[in-house]
């Protein structure tokens, strides 16, 4: 969807919506209640790449049902104006990538000000749902990101380079911005204007390289550093700022060494694919850097593991709910486990740090996706994600000890 066919009002609004691909505190930042949580799942069936009819239908009661709820929660409309426009904007465009993209479900975070949208790879019961609160219904979140994975590739031969994102299932080309273009120009005399990185769907078809008047193997040892510090540049000022996400090198190794040498790129990771752009499809590519992960991954996880049990001991860490709650309001928890799929009945007051276990209820009864279910997991979750911490969502048998919180402190 091209932003020159929007109206000015519809493109401000274009700006005010964000694909996620990771839970961060984003969704709340300058933002203020009431927040709508949208959730709907995606059917495949006679799809052509947008949205399909049955997905305009519940999208249009799931935002009916939502209007409703936030006439009851608010006494002014005025109080959820930016909503209804954002809900409306959402409505009326079917070809709106995030269609096209869609998975297995969708979940917009919705406020006056923002639309926080997630891609799910899990399976949303029934036609959907949508809650109207003071904070955003997020545990779905907190179970889809389970074995959440995102990562950069940094594609690179001593002739051209691309930047591509990933995750488990796809990887996207990431278009360098057109400063990249101007300053290619300016350093290499031969370059014509083509981005060198594989094309954005199957990753096949090079195009030119950024000194075509060079055959790749007669690039000249100080052509090619001069090179690979650009790279290095573009990369840091572009797409790494402010960016923490992992980056896996893809090049022949005699080119990983050249440029890990001269490398100052943040998060890249130690070991890289080893082979040649040219050799490579796209089916390959990310089987080799899903499986990369995975290995960092489990290293990391296995790590703070082994930090948790010691750290408990020495009374740096728990698994009881309501010190975690004290932790919390303390702002020192830096990780926090929760058990995959379970609710722990309670609530948590932030204000004064206060844990309220409802021991009346089975504490294992699987309600994730119920909004109605008051769980102490999912409040707790939120809450450290507010304070910056990391949340892992693990299977009974790795929890500590099992249970269904654990905490690891910041100090």
């Amino acid at each position: 969807m091209s932003q020159r066919a929007l109206s000015k009002e519809d493109a401000a609004i274009f700006e005010s919506i964000h694909v996620m691909n990771d839970l961060t505190d984003a969704p709340y930042q300058s933002a203020q209640p009431p927040y709508v949580s949208l959730y709907l799942p995606v059917k495949h069936q006679d799809r052509e790449g947008g949205r399909n009819d049955w997905d305009r239908i519940e999208l249009k009661d799931l935002i009916k049902e939502a209007q409703e709820n936030l006439a009851r929660m608010c006494d002014d409309k005025a109080q959820y104006e930016g909503i209804e426009k954002r809900l409306a904007f959402i409505e009326e465009h079917p070809d709106w990538f995030v269609w096209q993209n869609a998975q297995s479900a969708i979940a917009f975070l919705i406020s006056n000000t923002a639309v926080f949208v997630y891609q799910l790879d899990i399976d949303i019961p029934n036609k959907g749902f949508v809650t109207v609160s003071d904070q955003f219904f997020m545990k779905p979140l907190f179970r889809a990101f389970e074995h959440g994975i995102r990562y950069y590739l940094l594609m690179l031969s001593n002739d051209r380079f691309g930047f591509v994102e990933g995750d488990e299932t796809s990887l996207r080309r990431m278009p360098l911005p057109q400063s990249v273009h101007d300053e290619f120009s300016e350093l290499f005399v031969d370059y014509d204007g083509h981005e060198g990185a594989l094309d954005y769907e199957t990753l096949e078809g090079h195009m030119s390289p950024y000194h075509g008047w060079l055959s790749r193997n007669d690039v000249k040892k100080e052509e090619g550093e001069k090179f690979f510090r650009y790279v290095n540049k573009a990369v840091n000022d572009t797409f790494k700022k402010h960016d923490a996400t992992p980056v896996i090198l893809v090049s022949l190794p005699e080119h990983q060494t050249e440029f890990r040498r001269i490398c100052t790129i943040h998060d890249l990771l130690d070991k890289g694919i080893e082979k040649d752009l040219g050799a490579l499809d796209y089916p390959e590519l990310l089987k080799d850097a899903v499986a990369l992960m995975e290995g960092y991954r489990e290293q990391e996880l296995k790590g703070l593991l082994e930090q948790y049990a010691y750290e408990a001991s020495q009374g740096k860490g728990s698994d009881d709910p309501v010190q975690i709650g004290q932790a919390l309001f303390d702002k020192k928890v830096g990780t926090l486990f929760i058990q995959k799929g379970k609710v722990l009945p309670g609530t948590f007051d932030g204000a004064t740090g206060s844990v309220t276990l409802d021991t009346a209820t089975d504490p294992q009864d699987n309600r994730e996706f119920d909004p109605a279910s008051p769980d102490l997991g999912d409040e707790l979750a939120q809450a450290a994600l507010l304070q910056g911490a990391k949340v892992i969502v693990l299977p009974e048998e790795q929890m500590p000890n099992g249970s269904v919180v654990a905490a690891l402190y910041r100090y």
